[in-house]
């Protein structure tokens, strides 16, 4: 059987929810004729250790880079972990590591970084990682000289803070321990997002002579400058890892043979941020329309009821959609709000309960937790909300779109593509039009039902299930012709 590289960040199989997660688990349970080896790196110390998959998932590696573990420690590359810690002494690190660590800060920062040379130190600092204990290495002294060297260096960088430039070092060393993996012999790469995790597939791709496919759900650089914009405040940080990540960004799509966007949106921002417009395809979303359909599911109270089913997380704006509720309230006083989603963000969440208890909405706003009937929470609402600030193609708007529901929706990354005529547009981040527009639909039920009809017919014709999993295996299928090409040298190495 062909096999496929599947590489992720805090995603399947140890982080069960999110839409990257859903688009990961329906590639590989429909593709049983291709077997995939999954490589996810955990950011989140709460994620699941135990996990179901399925025969086809012939291998997990866990790459959590929280702690101070070895990433040997979590995956079995064969080869003597002893002898790996003995034969990295001070000698080698100084002669062989250094000059490679320093040349990827180098490069890494720079303002005229070229994609090609940045892949060549990647693939450098792999092969010597694969022999020597990276553990050793990223922990030693000269590596935090050599990055603060970098920083004083820099008229603008030596202004960080002292913790910004040493939380920065640190996630710089925790992160690229996962070049010292070894990944077997595949056929495709295929990876979730265009970030340091994707790191892996540059050298993959040169030792395996396969292509690399980029899916790109949200596009990282977008989300991580709405990440630094939103919990930093130091201006040379926010700097720092603009100029780290566009770098990081261009490199991946770099080595791309093909990226495949989940919408337009995305498409404008990857090739605004140098990826070669040829080598771009979009393929949407699909959904099982099976399961998601209209259904006759009992409503628990006859109270006018908005459905959002997201994670209470920072980028779902849950905090908006509350605040709209109040303003809702006003005209239908009896509107009630089930909020369907976990969360692993402490502080935004007991943000979001602040509000609730701040606008007295203990009796309007409802948290109801993660489930695992997404289709009865649709089809318990009369209308269904999506507030987001930042999204990609969300599974939320196409999945409640095949259930026939009214939607309202922030006019953010490919939902105007899904919804187009089938639902209402607002702003992000503005509480009063999104309940404005809340009032309108919960007032007229023949709106509601026309663009439910609507909504499930452009579904069936666009967004099912099985038309985005046979692009995908076209793509994949395409790549293993008798005459491929030479992919090692495509996009690295020239």
């Amino acid at each position: 059987m062909k096999k496929v590289l599947l590489v992720n960040w805090d995603c399947y199989p140890n982080c069960a929810s999110g839409g990257v997660y859903t688009w990961t688990k329906t590639l590989i349970d429909n593709m049983q004729d291709w077997q995939f080896i999954v490589v996810n790196q955990l950011s989140n110390p709460n994620c699941n250790g135990t996990y179901n998959i399925p025969p086809n998932v012939i291998r997990v590696i866990e790459m959590p880079i929280f702690g101070s573990n070895r990433y040997e420690e979590f995956y079995d590359d064969k080869q003597s972990m002893l002898k790996k810690i003995f034969c990295t002494t001070d000698n080698v690190i100084n002669r062989e590591f250094m000059p490679l660590f320093k040349e990827f800060i180098d490069t890494i920062l720079s303002d005229d970084c070229k994609p090609a040379h940045l892949s060549k130190i990647i693939f450098s600092l792999h092969k010597f990682l694969t022999k020597h204990d990276s553990k050793k290495c990223f922990e030693h002294p000269l590596t935090w000289q050599i990055f603060l060297k970098k920083i004083l260096d820099d008229s603008l960088y030596r202004q960080m803070t002292l913790k910004e430039a040493l939380t920065a070092f640190q996630l710089v060393q925790r992160n690229l321990q996962i070049l010292s993996i070894s990944v077997p012999q595949v056929d495709v790469i295929h990876c979730s997002l265009a970030w340091i995790p994707s790191f892996i597939a540059i050298f993959a791709k040169m030792e395996n002579n396969c292509p690399v496919i980029i899916t790109e759900h949200g596009v990282a650089f977008r989300e991580l400058l709405l990440y630094y914009n939103g919990y930093m405040h130091d201006e040379p940080s926010k700097i720092f890892w603009k100029v780290f990540s566009r770098n990081v960004v261009k490199t991946i799509y770099s080595i791309a043979d093909l990226i495949t966007p989940v919408c337009q949106a995305n498409a404008v921002w990857e090739r605004i941020l140098g990826a070669d417009p040829t080598k771009i395809k979009v393929i949407y979303n699909g959904v099982d329309t099976h399961r998601f359909r209209p259904l006759p599911v009992p409503k628990s109270s006859e109270r006018p009821t908005v459905v959002c089913v997201a994670r209470v997380d920072v980028f779902k704006d849950i905090v908006c959609l509350i605040q709209a509720i109040n303003y809702a309230k006003e005209s239908i006083p009896n509107i009630q709000c089930l909020i369907y989603g976990g969360s692993t963000d402490l502080d935004y969440s007991c943000r979001c309960l602040d509000t609730v208890t701040s606008l007295h909405l203990e009796d309007a706003v409802k948290f109801m937790g993660g489930t695992k009937e997404p289709e009865k929470a649709y089809n318990s609402a009369d209308v269904v909300v999506m507030s987001s600030i930042t999204e990609g193609f969300p599974f939320a708007v196409i999945e409640a779109m095949a259930c026939g529901k009214a939607i309202i929706a922030s006019d953010v990354g490919g939902v105007r593509e899904a919804l187009q005529k089938c639902g209402v547009l607002v702003r992000s981040r503005r509480p009063h039009e999104l309940a404005k527009a809340i009032v309108m639909l919960l007032n007229d039920e023949k709106m509601r039902t026309d663009l439910g009809a609507a909504a499930v017919k452009r579904v069936s014709e666009e967004f099912t299930l099985a038309k985005s999993i046979n692009k995908f295996l076209d793509q994949y299928e395409s790549f293993n012709t008798a005459d491929k090409p030479d992919y090692s040298k495509v996009g690295v190495m020239q």
